[in-house]
């Protein structure tokens, strides 16, 4: 976040014991140094950027290259700004690479970051100057003034001429002198504090990003990233799907085929072995099924080898109440959001099965544009809320994982009605 343009305290008798005072003089006359130097560096990189670009191979490298220079002169100004003032500017982006070379140069010439740190340099000039006087006027203007009833006999008639006033007495070299003394207690440090916040401005507009920029660029970096999270997440159930699918439940498989086997040999010779062999046998076949839900649970083959409509439509079909089932997805969404909309469905009809003894239940799932809308419904005894711990508040945590809401209508009697939003 930018800090305030200068820490600087603001009341004249705290101004004193604060380090941020001279460091903000001393930074202030840098800036007549800066422009000598890291002004001059920036103006011919410039040039060499607007101008080189149309010398094809031997231009583009220093466009661009002169491009990021700017850039990394304008770091250093940042920093300096950061040690001296205890500024914290937010740094400019340089434009991403476009995969071309001459869109690189064209993107490094009418890059905004670019104008905006030379249009800071440029104005850094004569605000430089602006400073150089105003430091004079206040470190060094007072002292003479206090010291004026020291040496003002000294000059031509023994009087000094300041402006349009005359001092030719000690009472006016004295009244200068307590002048100068309060100036330099109580104006030199303002004027300073002054100075260093223009000069603080000037440097977060111009040499930084604003806060409200920023903060939407952090924004869309956490919803990218809680999508990657989600999607590895997903990513990871496919693939304890396929171990479970293609490890265990084969191992399973086969042992039960292998028990099948032993009890057909064995015949009748053996009763108690055979029951023996028979009840692991019923033992490893429930382990299939078992397993065989698990997987469906996680991610059913059917859902990446067909879609939503399959895939729903095998689950209404397992399902103990009758479902109607309606789904119009196309196209089709990406495997994330159709996981999380089957996880939804499957919930709320196992929800359905359990607590709501209805009759008849309904599944609808539209896309319009880029938003999945789900509805679920029944005609069962209602009742249903987040609190009533029958799951809904997983549902709702899981669909706002992408952005998206789930809503409940249930009153008692019925019938229940879960809608819910997946933007895809």
């Amino acid at each position: 976040m930018t800090s305030i343009a200068s820490p600087v305290p603001r009341t004249p008798w705290r101004l004193w014991r604060s380090p941020y005072l001279w460091l903000a003089t001393i930074h202030l006359l840098g800036d007549a140094f800066v422009v000598l130097t890291s002004g001059v560096l920036v103006l011919g990189a410039v040039v060499v950027t607007v101008l080189a670009w149309p010398l094809a191979f031997v231009g583009i490298p220093l466009t661009v290259g002169a491009n990021r220079l700017v850039y990394a002169v304008a770091g250093w100004e940042r920093a300096r700004a950061r040690i001296t003032r205890g500024q914290e500017v937010l740094p400019l982006v340089p434009p991403p690479p476009t995969g071309s070379r001459i869109g690189d140069a064209r993107a490094a010439v009418v890059d905004q970051g670019l104008w905006r740190q030379f249009s800071y340099y440029v104005l850094l000039l004569p605000m430089a100057m602006v400073w150089i006087v105003a430091i004079l006027v206040a470190w060094s203007v007072p002292p003479v003034l206090m010291a004026l009833p020291l040496y003002y006999t000294r000059f031509a008639a023994a009087q000094a001429q300041l402006g349009p006033f005359v001092i030719d007495t000690m009472t006016k070299a004295s009244v200068a002198a307590v002048i100068g003394g309060v100036f330099l207690l109580v104006a030199s440090p303002v004027l300073m504090r002054t100075a260093s916040a223009l000069d603080g401005w000037l440097a977060r507009s111009l040499l930084g990003r604003s806060e409200t920029g920023a903060l939407a660029e952090r924004v869309t970096q956490l919803v990218t990233s809680r999508q990657q999270v989600v999607d590895s997440v997903e990513a990871e159930r496919r693939r304890m799907e396929r171990d479970l699918h293609d490890g265990a439940q084969q191992r399973l498989v086969s042992l039960a085929m292998t028990l099948g086997r032993a009890k057909n040999r064995l015949g009748d010779k053996d009763p108690a072995v055979r029951t023996l062999i028979e009840e692991a046998h019923s033992e490893a076949l429930q382990a299939i099924a078992e397993i065989r839900d698990l997987t469906r649970g996680l991610h059913p083959p059917v859902l990446s080898d067909r879609g939503l409509d399959a895939a729903i439509s095998a689950v209404a079909a397992r399902s103990p109440v009758p479902v109607r089932v309606k789904v119009a997805v196309d196209p089709r969404p990406s495997l994330t959001v159709e996981s999380i909309v089957y996880f939804v469905v499957t919930e709320a009809l196992t929800n359905i099965a359990k607590h709501a003894a209805a009759a008849q239940a309904w599944v609808s799932i539209d896309r319009e544009a880029d938003v999945i809308r789900i509805e679920i419904g029944d005609d069962g005894q209602g009742g249903a809320t987040f609190t009533t711990g029958t799951g809904l508040q997983g549902l709702s945590d899981r669909v706002s994982g992408i952005d998206g809401w789930l809503r409940v209508f249930s009153p008692p009697g019925g019938p229940t009605v879960l809608s819910a939003e997946v933007p895809c």
